[in-house]
């Protein structure tokens, strides 16, 4: 990150709009401390007062929205290192068909055997990738059936 990032001054930002808040808060309790009169400090209350405190929430709210912001940008980051470790170990996402290479098959489509679409269904047929490809079948939406080498079929 170079020295002028949106996040480093993006919290300098907020640390800047919460001090000028609290400054003005302390003037207006200054002028209105000086004041003996109940109506002469009115003016100094409200104007330092709710301005003060206007930017002291504004600042925290910039703090806050700062904070997501990085908390978001590590979990990318670690997200993308578990996804290049299981690239890197030849893992997959996706999980093969039956030890048999049998798919279920449906009208339109096929599906891993216990894929909750045909699970319970008392009329299945299975099918192997070859029969599945013959039939025109489109692989499931849900389930993602694969064949033994991970490949999606049609």
């Amino acid at each position: 990150m170079n020295r002028y990032s949106p996040g480093k001054l993006g919290g300098l930002l907020a640390f800047a709009f919460v001090g000028l808040g609290l400054l003005f808060i302390g003037l207006g309790y200054n002028g209105a401390a000086g004041r003996i009169a109940l109506v002469a400090q009115f003016p100094y209350l409200l104007s330092g007062g709710f301005v003060g405190l206007a930017l002291v929430v504004f600042g925290t709210g910039l703090m806050i929205n700062q904070s997501a912001r990085e908390d978001r940008q590590r979990m990318e980051a670690v997200l993308l290192q578990i996804l290049d470790a299981q690239s890197a170990a030849g893992g997959t996402t996706r999980a093969p068909a039956d030890a048999n290479g049998l798919f279920a098959a449906g009208t339109s489509s096929f599906h891993k055997p216990g894929c909750r679409l045909v699970d319970g269904r008392e009329e299945v047929s299975y099918v192997t990738a070859a029969e599945a490809a013959e039939r025109s079948l489109k692989a499931c939406r849900v389930c993602q059936p694969t064949d033994s080498t991970n490949v999606t079929l049609a």
